[in-house]
C-alpha cells in the first residue's frame, strides 16, 4: 500500500526541460477591468482619468491594464446593456487578473427592469466567474462591491436625491450578495475587494449634482485601492508557485536504525527494524550515504537554523538552563565559555549566537512556517527558547528542553511519573492529556492539521517536524512493542525498535496528507537525524555496537556519532531510487532550503555562511566543489560517557581521509574511510604527511572561525590543534 501511495504521487512528475539561454523580456501581467460607467470613466477623460487609466499609472510598466467598462452595464444576462457582450473580448485579451465592479445599474427599476429580475443576479455572477475560469491563463478574479451612492454630494436635485434614496438600500443588499458570492465560489482564485467604503465619507470625490460617479480624485482613490489588492493577489500567486518544504528531523536516530541500507550492503541491523515509509521515500527519491550532523543535538539544530558550523556559532554542547553549562567535569581539562544560551534573534543576550534563523528568511518570502516537536534552540528564559521568536508562525511542542518528560499521553507527556524536573514536560499538547496516544502520533496529528490550514489559506508552507523520538526516556509504543518483544528482542531494544516504527508511520502519515491536499507535485521532502544513534548508555545489549558497522554512537567523533540517515525528494527533479555518495553536513541544509524556496544570496548576520547548498545533488548532478571540501566538527566539551571517539575533540574529513584530535590525550587518529569505515586502523603514524596536511586544514579553519578551545587544568594552557605530533 505504501509503495502504491508513492507511485501515484510521483508517476506524473516530469523532469524539467533544459534551461533556455535566450534572454527574453518578462511578460507583462495583464489586468482586465470589467464594469459599468464607473469603470468606463464617465464624467472624466477615460483615457487619462478613469480608474483603469489611473491603475496603469499606479502599477507601472510590469502591468498592462485594459478597460472593458460599458456605460449603464448590468451583470444580468437579460439586462440591457450587459457586460456579457465583452466576455469574448476579455477572453481574447488573455488576462492574468480580472477586476469586476458591477451592481450599481442592477438597482435600477422601472423602464430597464433590472431590479425586478434581481433573483437572477447570484446565478449570473457565478456563471460569469465560471466562464472566466476557463480562460487559458487561468486568471485570478477580484469581485468588488460597488462604490457607494453618496447623498451628501453637493448640488443634488430633489428628484436625484429621491432616486438615490430608493436605490441605496438595494445597493447594500447587492453588496451583501456579492460578499456571499465571494465566500461560496468554488474557484479558489476569487477574492473580494470592498470598494463600497472608498467614496462613502468623501462627497468631495463625487461629481457635483450626481452622487454616483466619481470625479478625477475619486477615480484615483478607487485606483489606489484596486492597485493594492492586485499587488496582494499577485504576491499570493507568486508564493503559491514556491514549493512547500517538509523537513522531517528525527532525534538520536542512527545510520542503521532503519530497514533502508545506507551502506553498500543490507546488514543485520537493517533487518531488525521496520521502516516501510522510509523505504518508499527512498524509492522515489535519493539516499545520501555520507550525510553528517554534529555528535549531539543543540549544535546540530543551531547549525541547521543558521548555516554556521558549530566552531563559528559556539553552541558546541546541548543547552537547557540560562547561563548554565552542561559539560561534565573532566579530570584534565577546563572548558571554554561557550554559547550555553543557544541562538538569539536579538543582539545583546549573553552567551548566545545572534543570528537570523532559517524560518525568518522563509517567513519574509511569504511562507507559513510551522514548528512541531522538539526545538532545543535556546536556553530557558531566553528568546531562542520559543521557536516563534526565531521566525516560526506556529509552535507546537517546542521549548528549551531537548527530551520529553514522557512519550505517553496517559502521563500527560510529563516527567512527573519519574519524579524528574518538570522542565522536561512537553508543552501545547493538553488536548491529548490522559489519552492513550503516543507522543509521536500526537505531534503528527498536529503537523497534519497545520499543513491542512496552510493549504486552505493558499500559502506555501515550511513544516519542520522535529520528533522527540527516539530520544530517551524510551517507552512502549503499544502499536508495535509486543511484536518486537515476541521476536525475542531485549525489552529495552524492543521499546526502541517500536519507537523507530512509530516514527516511520509518522513519515507515512505526513506524506499521505501531502497527497490528500493535492500538494504531492509541489512538496519537497527532506529526512535526516540530528546525530548518530545512542549507543554509549541507556540501550540494551553491548555498548557502542548499535550503529555497526560504524564505530560508537552519539557523543562520539567516530562515524557512529556523526553519520546520519538522510533522504531527499524533489518531485519531478530528483532521480528515482538514486544514491548520492558526496558528503553533506548539517549546515548545508540552511542554504539548500532557502535556494529551494527561491531565496537567493541570503545574508547571515555577520556575513558568513559555512553551509553549501546541495540542490545540484538533488537534481542528480555532480558537485565538484564538494570533492575536496573539508568537513569540520568541533566539540571542545565533555559529554559524559566513555567510549570510542567520545571526548573533547575536533575533526576534519577531506575526501576519504578523516583526522580526529583528542585534547585530553593530545592524540591524533587518522582513518581512510574508503577502506576502513569501521575506524579500526589508526593510520596516523603510517601517513604523517596526510596527518600534518589535515591538521593544518583543521587548525586554519578553526582559526578563521574564531573557535574556542579547552585548556589544561594544571597549566592553564589553551589547547589548539598542533600541526603534527610524533
Amino acid at each position: 500500500m505504501v509503495f502504491l501511495l508513492f507511485f501515484f504521487w510521483s508517476w506524473n512528475c516530469r523532469t524539467p526541460a533544459s534551461p533556455v539561454t535566450i534572454q527574453q523580456a518578462p511578460e507583462k501581467i495583464r489586468i482586465a477591468c470589467l464594469g459599468d460607467s464607473i469603470t468606463a470613466g464617465a464624467r472624466v477623460d477615460e483615457k487619462t482619468e478613469s480608474y483603469p487609466a489611473r491603475l496603469q499609472q499606479h502599477l507601472g510598466k510590469p502591468y498592462l491594464v485594459k478597460n472593458f467598462g460599458i456605460g449603464g452595464a448590468t451583470l444580468l444576462k437579460s439586462g440591457r446593456p450587459n457586460v456579457w457582450q465583452v466576455v469574448q473580448a476579455v477572453h481574447d485579451f488573455q488576462p492574468h487578473l480580472i477586476v469586476i465592479s458591477l451592481g450599481t445599474n442592477d438597482t435600477v427599476s422601472g423602464k430597464r427592469k433590472n431590479w425586478e429580475q434581481i433573483e437572477k443576479f447570484e446565478n449570473d455572477y457565478f456563471s460569469l466567474i465560471d466562464r472566466f475560469s476557463k480562460i487559458p491563463t487561468r486568471p485570478s478574479v477580484v469581485i468588488c462591491t460597488p462604490t457607494a451612492m453618496v447623498l451628501e454630494t453637493p448640488g443634488l436635485t430633489t428628484s436625484r436625491r429621491a432616486n438615490l434614496e430608493e436605490r441605496k438600500p438595494r445597493l447594500q443588499h447587492l453588496c451583501h450578495k456579492i460578499r456571499e458570492i465571494a465566500r461560496n465560489t468554488v474557484h479558489k482564485k476569487v477574492t473580494l475587494l470592498e470598494l463600497n467604503p472608498v467614496l462613502q465619507n468623501h462627497p468631495q470625490w463625487l461629481t457635483a449634482k450626481d452622487g454616483v460617479h466619481p470625479n478625477s480624485a475619486g477615480y484615483d482613490a478607487i485606483a489606489r485601492t484596486v492597485a493594492k489588492q492586485i499587488r496582494t493577489v499577485c504576491n499570493q500567486q507568486a508564493n503559491r508557485k514556491r514549493p512547500n518544504i517538509v523537513l522531517f528531523l528525527v532525534d538520536d536516530m542512527g545510520w542503521q536504525d532503519t530497514s533502508v541500507p545506507f551502506g553498500s550492503t543490507t546488514t543485520e541491523l537493517n533487518r531488525t527494524y521496520r521502516t516501510p515509509n522510509m523505504a518508499a521515500l527512498a524509492k522515489i527519491g535519493m539516499k545520501f550515504s555520507n550525510a553528517y550532523a554534529c555528535c549531539v543535538c543543540s549544535p546540530t539544530r543551531v547549525s541547521l537554523m543558521t548555516g554556521l558550523n558549530a566552531s563559528r556559532h559556539r553552541v558546541t554542547n546541548w543547552t537547557l538552563r540560562k547561563n548554565g553549562s552542561n559539560d561534565q567535569r573532566h579530570p584534565q581539562l577546563d572548558f571554554p565559555k561557550w554559547n550555553v544560551n543557544g541562538i538569539s534573534p536579538v543582539p545583546g543576550i549573553k552567551q548566545t549566537v545572534y543570528a537570523k534563523a532559517l524560518p525568518a528568511f522563509l517567513q519574509d518570502a511569504g511562507y507559513r512556517t510551522i514548528h512541531v516537536g522538539k526545538a532545543h534552540f535556546g536556553a530557558l528564559e531566553t528568546p531562542g527558547a520559543d521557536p516563534v521568536n526565531i521566525g516560526f508562525d506556529v509552535n507546537i511542542g517546542g521549548h528549551a528542553a531537548g527530551g520529553p518528560g514522557s512519550f505517553l499521553g496517559k502521563q500527560n507527556f510529563s516527567a512527573a511519573w519519574r519524579s524528574a524536573d518538570r522542565v522536561w514536560d512537553v508543552p501545547h499538547l493538553e488536548a491529548y492529556h490522559g489519552k492513550d496516544v503516543f507522543l509521536t502520533e500526537a505531534l503528527t496529528q498536529e503537523a497534519n492539521r497545520e499543513m491542512d490550514e496552510a493549504v486552505r489559506e493558499g500559502d506555501p508552507f515550511f513544516l519542520y517536524l522535529s520528533h522527540y523520538a527516539v530520544h530517551v526516556p524510551f517507552a512502549k509504543d503499544p502499536r508495535y512493542y509486543q511484536s518486537y518483544l515476541d521476536s525475542g528482542m531485549d525489552p529495552k531494544e524492543a521499546m526502541y525498535a517500536a519507537m523507530i516504527e512509530g516514527m516511520d508511520k509518522s513519515l507515512g502519515d505526513i506524506l499521505a496528507n501531502v497527497t490528500k491536499n493535492g500538494q504531492q507535485k509541489n512538496t519537497i521532502i527532506l529526512f535526516v537525524s540530528d546525530n548518530g544513534g545512542l549507543s554509549a548508555q541507556g540501550r540494551g545489549g553491548k555498548p557502542h555496537t548499535h550503529n555497526r558497522p560504524l564505530s560508537s554512537g552519539k557523543g562520539s567523533a567516530h562515524e557512529g556519532g556523526i553519520r546520519v540517515p538522510m533522504i531527499g525528494y524533489w518531485p519531478g527533479v530528483t532521480p528515482r531510487h538514486s544514491l548520492c555518495s558526496q558528503p553533506v553536513i548539517i549546515e548545508d541544509f540552511f542554504p539548500t532550503i532557502l535556494e529551494l524556496a527561491g531565496i537567493e544570496n541570503p545574508i547571515q548576520i555577520g556575513g558568513k555562511l559555512d553551509g553549501l547548498s546541495f540542490t545540484s545533488l538533488l537534481q542528480g548532478h555532480d558537485d565538484e566543489r564538494r570533492k575536496q571540501r573539508p568537513l569540520i566538527w568541533h566539540f571542545p566539551n565533555h559529554w559524559g560517557p566513555a567510549g570510542p571517539g567520545i571526548g573533547p575533540s575536533s575533526s576534519v574529513r577531506q575526501g576519504p581521509w578523516k583526522l580526529i584530535y583528542y585534547y585530553a590525550q593530545r592524540k591524533f587518529e587518522l582513518f581512510n574511510l574508503a577502506e576502513d569505515q569501521r575506524e579500526v586502523h589508526n593510520l596516523a603514524k603510517e601517513f604523517p604527511t596526510i596527518k600534518r596536511k589535515l591538521a593544518t586544514t583543521l587548525q586554519d579553519y578553526l582559526k578563521q572561525a574564531n573557535a574556542q578551545f579547552p585548556s589544561d587544568k594544571t597549566t592553564g594552557e589553551l589547547l589548539s590543534i598542533p600541526q603534527g605530533l610524533p
